[in-house]
């Protein structure tokens, strides 16, 4: 794994948050509500930030100066981007890779998603179908882990 920023945030309690590529207006909603809640706590909220929803969950909590641990599915930026740039600075991110792949691929994903899933002291996902990839996550942790997990 290839990490930047801050790598203390590891040992801060960390809340893993999934979403579904699709979600409905009522289930954002609840999400963005979620993001501002945790906000208010001493968390460090663990995503891979890609879907939509996770994209404007992570908008929230930058804007809120709250730390952030951003799972890539694929290598390292070779430019960080601007808006994660201020977070680094100041030490409420770390970025880690754990692919070396160029290009972001539903294999590159769920290693994601997993490895996210593994670190977490708690997971909390949106709603999703069976056919999604948070479908096996989710059974798994609640029939094979201790890790809490809640649909929001």
């Amino acid at each position: 794994m290839d990490s930047l920023g801050n790598i203390d945030l590891w040992e801060r309690h960390l809340v893993a948050f999934f979403a579904s590529r699709t979600v409905t207006p009522e289930t954002e909603s609840r999400c963005i509500a979620w993001a501002e809640s945790i906000c208010g706590t001493d968390s460090v909220v663990i995503s891979g930030f890609h879907s939509p929803l996770e994209k404007r969950v992570l908008k929230i909590l930058l804007e809120h100066k709250h730390p952030v641990i951003l799972f890539l599915g694929r290598a390292m930026y070779k430019r960080i981007p601007a808006e994660y740039q201020e977070a680094i600075d100041e030490g409420r991110i770390l970025i880690v890779s754990v692919r070396n792949n160029c290009r972001h691929s539903n294999d590159s994903a769920e290693t994601r998603n997993w490895n996210v899933a593994r670190f977490a002291d708690e997971i909390f996902m949106s709603p999703f179908d069976r056919n999604s990839l948070l479908s096996t996550m989710y059974y798994t942790y609640t029939h094979y882990s201790k890790t809490p997990i809640t649909i929001l």
